[in-house]
C-alpha cells in the first residue's frame, strides 16, 4: 500500500488549498530563500519515508509541530 489509509481525509477543494497556503505549498516560490527551504524539507520527507510510511517521521520532516491525533486539514 502506498498511503496510509488514515493519512486521507475527506474535504473540499477549498478546504485543501486553504491547507497548502497554510503550509506554504502553494506553486509559486518568490523568493530563493523559500525555494531552499522547501528543496530541503522536500529532501527531509523523501528521507523519512523511504522505509515506509512512519506519521511521526514524516510530520518531523515537514515541521508539523500539531498533535498527530488532529485532523491535518484544518
Amino acid at each position: 500500500m502506498r498511503v496510509d489509509p488514515g493519512h486521507l481525509i475527506a474535504s473540499t477543494q477549498s478546504a485543501n488549498l486553504l491547507y497548502a497556503v497554510a503550509c506554504g505549498r502553494t506553486g509559486i516560490i518568490r523568493n530563493t530563500t523559500e525555494r531552499h527551504d522547501r528543496h530541503a524539507r522536500s529532501l527531509a520527507v523523501r528521507e523519512a519515508v523511504s522505509g515506509g510510511w512512519n506519521p511521526k517521521a514524516y510530520a518531523h520532516a515537514c515541521g508539523n509541530t500539531a498533535p498527530l491525533d488532529e485532523p491535518p486539514l484544518f
